[in-house]
C-alpha cells in the first residue's frame, strides 16, 4: 500500500480537494435550482472535448474547445429560458438530448475517440498523469479557496436568483459566479471525467438537503466534508481491489459517507 500512495498521492490529493471544491461549487447550483443547465454544460464541455480530439491540432486545444462548447450551451439555455415557452427542464433535457447526439456523432465521425468517450464519460482517475494530478491539485485548492472566501457573496446571489428570478450583474450578463463555474466544468469533465463531476457536484447536497436541519454553514461543511473523505476513501479502496473502478467507487462512497456522518453533523453547530 505505501508503494500505491507513493504512485497515486498527487492524484489522491487532487481527488479530494476537486471532490470538496465542487460539492461546495453544486450546493451553490442546486440552491439557483440549475441542476439540469449544469448537466446541459457538461454534456457541452463534453461535446466539445470529443471535437477537439478529434481535430488533435494542440494538447490543451480540447479545453479550448469546450470552453467554447459550454459557453454557447449556457448562452442558449439561457436565451431558450428567458423565452419562457416551456418549463426549464423541458428546455434542459431537449438541449441535453441534443448535445448527447452531437456526441456520438462526433465520435463516429472520429472513430478513434470512441475509447475516449467512455473515459471521459465515466473517468479513470488511476490513469491521470503527474501532471494532470498536479494541475488537479492546483485546480481543486483554488476552487475551494474560492467558495470559502466569497461563500456568503454567493450565497446572496443564490438568494436573490432563487427569489427575484435573476442577479444584479449590470450589463454584463454574466457573473464571477458563472465563469467559476464554466471554467471548472470544462477542466474537471477532460481531466477527471462526467460522472465525477457531475455526482460530486450534486450528491452531496441532495443528502444534505434531505437528512440534515436547516443551516448554511452545517450544510457547507457537511458537503466539503463528506466529499473530500470519500474521494480518499474510494480511491484506496479502488487500488486494494483492481476489479473496482475509480470513480464507481469514489461515488458509492460518498453515498455512504454521507449517511454515516449525517448524526454527527446534525447535532448543534457552534457559532462564531
Amino acid at each position: 500500500m505505501n508503494q500505491l500512495l507513493s504512485i497515486y498521492g498527487w492524484t489522491i490529493a487532487a481527488s479530494m480537494f476537486l471532490a470538496a471544491g465542487l460539492a461546495l461549487l453544486g450546493s451553490q447550483l442546486a440552491a439557483r435550482d440549475r441542476a439540469m443547465q449544469t448537466l446541459c454544460l457538461g454534456q457541452g464541455a463534453m461535446l466539445g472535448v470529443l471535437l477537439g480530439l478529434g481535430l488533435a491540432v494542440h494538447p490543451l486545444f480540447p479545453l479550448l474547445t469546450a470552453l467554447i462548447s459550454a459557453a454557447l450551451t449556457f448562452g442558449i439555455s439561457e436565451f431558450l429560458v428567458a423565452r419562457r415557452m416551456a418549463s426549464s427542464n423541458t428546455h434542459f433535457a431537449s438541449l441535453f438530448a441534443v448535445l448527447l447526439a452531437g456526441g456520438y456523432l462526433i465520435s463516429a465521425l472520429f472513430p478513434a475517440l470512441e475509447n475516449h468517450m467512455a473515459q471521459k464519460y465515466f473517468g479513470d482517475l488511476a490513469t491521470l498523469s503527474t501532471e494532470e494530478s498536479y494541475w488537479g491539485l492546483i485546480v481543486g485548492v483554488v476552487l475551494l479557496m474560492l467558495m470559502i472566501v466569497y461563500h456568503r457573496r454567493f450565497t446572496c446571489e443564490s438568494f436573490e436568483k432563487a427569489i427575484t428570478g435573476s442577479q444584479r450583474v449590470g450589463r454584463w450578463p454574466w457573473t464571477s459566479f458563472d465563469l467559476i463555474a464554466l471554467l471548472t466544468l470544462c477542466f474537471c469533465v477532460q481531466t477527471v471525467g462526467y460522472l465525477f463531476t457531475i455526482a460530486c457536484l450534486f450528491l452531496p447536497t441532495a443528502v444534505a438537503s434531505r437528512q440534515l436541519p436547516a443551516g448554511l454553514r452545517r450544510h457547507l461543511w457537511f458537503c466539503g466534508t463528506t466529499s473530500a473523505v470519500a474521494a480518499g476513501a474510494g480511491f484506496l479502496l479502488s487500488l486494494e481491489s483492481s476489479r473496482l473502478p475509480t470513480v464507481p467507487s469514489i461515488i458509492v462512497m460518498i453515498l455512504i459517507t454521507s449517511l454515516m456522518m449525517t448524526p454527527f453533523f446534525s447535532r448543534k453547530m457552534p457559532h462564531r
